[in-house]
C-alpha cells in the first residue's frame, strides 16, 4: 500500500461483543464511515484498507486506514539532476 504519512489516518474501533453479536460488530464502524464530511477538512476522506482482528475475549479490534486526499492536490515536483 503506497500511503503519504501527512496524508494517512488509521482509526480504531473495538466491539467487546462480536461473538455474540456478529451483525452488530461493525455498526459503529458503517456509522462512523457514512458520515458526511463534505463540509469538514476530511471531505475527500477513503478507505485505503479495513481489517478485522480477534481480542482474544469474543470480541473484534476492527483498524480503517484511511488517506485525507491532500496528498493528491500537492504538486510533486521532479528531482533535479
Amino acid at each position: 500500500m503506497d500511503l503519504v504519512p501527512a496524508d494517512t489516518r488509521v482509526f480504531l474501533f473495538h466491539s467487546p461483543n462480536a461473538a455474540h453479536d456478529t451483525s452488530g460488530a461493525m455498526d459503529p464502524v458503517n456509522q462512523w464511515l457514512s458520515k458526511d464530511r463534505a463540509q469538514s477538512p476530511y471531505a475527500n476522506l477513503s478507505v485505503r484498507d479495513i481489517t478485522l482482528t480477534p481480542d482474544g475475549s469474543g470480541g473484534v479490534y476492527t483498524i480503517v486506514v484511511c488517506t485525507l486526499g491532500r496528498a493528491n492536490d500537492a504538486t510533486v515536483e521532479p528531482d533535479a539532476e
